[in-house]
């Protein structure tokens, strides 16, 4: 089952110990700022995604509670996806990529169907 744990400045040994262990261990950071619309919807879209199956560690970081962490994979924007999976880091930034990273299976199919029919109707 997937887990979330937000990182706060009362468990920020948690954060320390996972970017130590960055080559052990697998898990994901959602970078967010509780002053941002954007970032609102992400988190709630990731509280969401937690609930369906899977074995993922989702790690939830502040701009208010945690400023410092966000040097740790060079992130200046939030909302931000930091995925490690045993030392290799990958990062995304771009808006439509964080939420499409928080979508369902079901939810990428529905969309990619869409695109499709639309290319064999010529529409743009």
């Amino acid at each position: 089952m997937r887990t979330l744990t937000k990182i706060t400045a009362e468990n920020e040994r948690v954060l320390n110990r996972l970017l130590k262990n960055k080559k052990r261990e697998n898990y994901i950071l959602l970078y967010y700022s509780t002053w941002d619309e954007w970032c609102s919807r992400i988190v709630a879209r990731a509280e969401e995604w937690v609930k369906d199956e899977g074995d993922e560690q989702l790690y939830l970081v502040s701009s208010w509670d945690a400023p410092h962490a966000f040097a740790a994979f060079a992130i200046t924007n939030a909302p931000a996806v930091c995925v490690v999976k045993k030392g290799r880091i990958s990062v995304h930034v771009e808006y439509p990529r964080v939420y499409d990273f928080f979508s369902s299976q079901k939810e990428r199919e529905l969309a990619q169907s869409k695109g499709s029919r639309r290319k064999q109707r010529g529409d743009r």
